[in-house]
């Protein structure tokens, strides 16, 4: 079966709703056409021109990455006078559409920062700073009795109903409806011209605001009654929480310079730059991929032993010193690129589940390479 670059952006937005990025990122779609067939994808962590080339090189048709292509820069014109023009061109010439999920990955479940943690041997994971919480409303609707499990289970299997690990989340409440038929009506109980005292059960439940019109839908169709009596209600507490960074505890404690060992060796870096006490013991650790050194002082604040980030300025080094809290500077390119074959792997799975003839590819390029010596 074909695929086409919008079928592979609704797959990454299962992966990383663009709901979750940060109001100044750019994610998304940046060069393409949404109905264009897609037979092969290459997935990297820049749209630079080693990337495009490789693109070339291989036949693929979309380049799905981690960092937009347009963030940061204001576009005037689009000419081959400078390098982001000749990479638009380039693409568009060559048919090759690009996609990129940026802060919405960093956030999501799955996404770079747990990827990370789970690389650092973290465990009892949260979340650093919260960004997001879903919105919830309240749906209330009165239900003849001996029909509330039907109409419990519309709703429930419609999204309704879910309080943390826990779904099919319900109140009922007996009571007595009263209604009268007129004319042109067809009642389910009762007739026409005369009220009607029925039991009923007041049956309420919560919703994340996103999915109510479906809730009500699914309600609608389970109600026995020609005219489903319900209201729906804003409450103030939030439904599901996501956010930027991670913070999660190593199995015992170990002295800083053991753990940046670890680390080095598993990220496969030449060196790495560490700022603090080499032999402070370190148990609760902190974390957020690319240049989060601007959550230091929160990781600190929240207990961390130690920090893990990337692009460490000086000052940076100097106020987490004065805090007290170890900071390892893991690079950016390292700390981000392994969600590179995660993402290969689920939209592997993906392709596989809906039965599209598509193939998903590993850049091999190694964007930190920046010169030769």
């Amino acid at each position: 079966m074909s695929v086409k670059v919008k079928d592979i952006m609704g797959v990454m937005e299962s992966i990383a709703p663009k709901k979750l990025a940060e109001g100044w990122d750019n994610p998304g779609l940046a060069i393409g056409d949404p109905e264009r067939e897609v037979k092969k994808i290459l997935v990297a962590l820049d749209v630079i021109e080693p990337v495009i080339e490789e693109a070339k090189a291989i036949g693929a048709d979309m380049i799905v990455t981690h960092h937009p292509m347009l963030l940061f820069k204001k576009i005037e014109s689009i000419t081959t006078e400078n390098a982001l023009g000749r990479r638009i061109f380039n693409l568009i010439e060559n048919g090759i559409a690009a996609f990129s999920a940026h802060t919405n990955l960093d956030v999501a479940q799955g996404g770079t920062n747990d990827v990370l943690a789970e690389l650092a041997g973290l465990q009892n994971i949260e979340i650093l700073d919260e960004t997001w919480a879903q919105a919830l409303k309240k749906i209330v609707v009165y239900v003849p009795v001996g029909h509330e499990d039907v109409v419990r289970n519309a709703m429930c299997e419609a999204g309704a109903g879910h309080i943390g690990a826990y779904s099919h989340c319900t109140f009922g409440a007996a009571g007595k409806g009263t209604f009268l038929p007129l004319e042109g009506t067809n009642p389910f109980l009762g007739e026409q011209g005369k009220l009607e005292v029925a039991d009923e059960i007041r049956l309420e439940t919560i919703v994340p605001a996103e999915q109510v019109n479906a809730v009500v839908k699914a309600m609608i169709s389970a109600h026995p009654y020609e005219e489903a009596a319900y209201d729906i209600y804003p409450v103030e507490q939030k439904g599901k929480k996501e956010g930027i960074g991670r913070i999660g505890e190593l199995p015992e404690a170990v002295p800083f310079r053991e753990f940046a060992a670890m680390l080095k060796e598993k990220l496969h870096l030449d060196a790495i730059r560490l700022v603090g006490d080499g032999d402070k013991m370190v148990k609760k650790v902190g974390l957020c991929t690319g240049a989060g050194v601007g959550f230091v002082a929160l990781a600190h604040a929240k207990g961390c032993d130690a920090y893990l980030t990337a692009d460490i300025k000086y000052h940076d080094a100097q106020e987490a010193v004065e805090k007290g809290i170890a900071v390892a500077d893991v690079t950016h390119y390292e700390s981000e690129v392994l969600i590179v074959p995660v993402l290969q792997k689920k939209l592997t799975e993906a392709a596989q589940k809906n039965g599209w003839d598509m193939e998903v590819v590993c850049s091999r390029v190694d964007g930190q390479t920046f010169w030769h010596v």
